[in-house]
């Protein structure tokens, strides 16, 4: 049941952030409206398999933009195999 609330969760708040972020990248208003929904959109990288396709396309292209963001996947994704079920 946890696993269900995280995922609608995640969907939800990948929604809001889309959104907020379409209506800041509107001309006129002020904020990074286009960071706000390129975060929306890795918040649910872990939802789309065609987003993951398209995430390793690009970060194959572009190796040094994406290294920050690889190696701190890679330590979340170290960190929840070590840890106990």
């Amino acid at each position: 049941m946890t696993r269900l609330l995280k995922r609608v969760a995640r969907w939800v708040l990948a929604i809001v952030l889309i959104l907020v972020g379409l209506v800041l990248a509107l001309p006129g208003m002020p904020g990074p409206g286009l960071l706000i929904v390129l975060l929306g959109v890795l918040v649910l990288l872990p939802e789309s398999r065609w987003l993951r396709r398209k995430y390793v396309r690009l970060a194959r292209r572009y190796p040094r933009l994406f290294k920050p963001l690889e190696s701190r996947r890679r330590r979340r994704r170290d960190a929840r195999r070590r840890r106990p079920r």
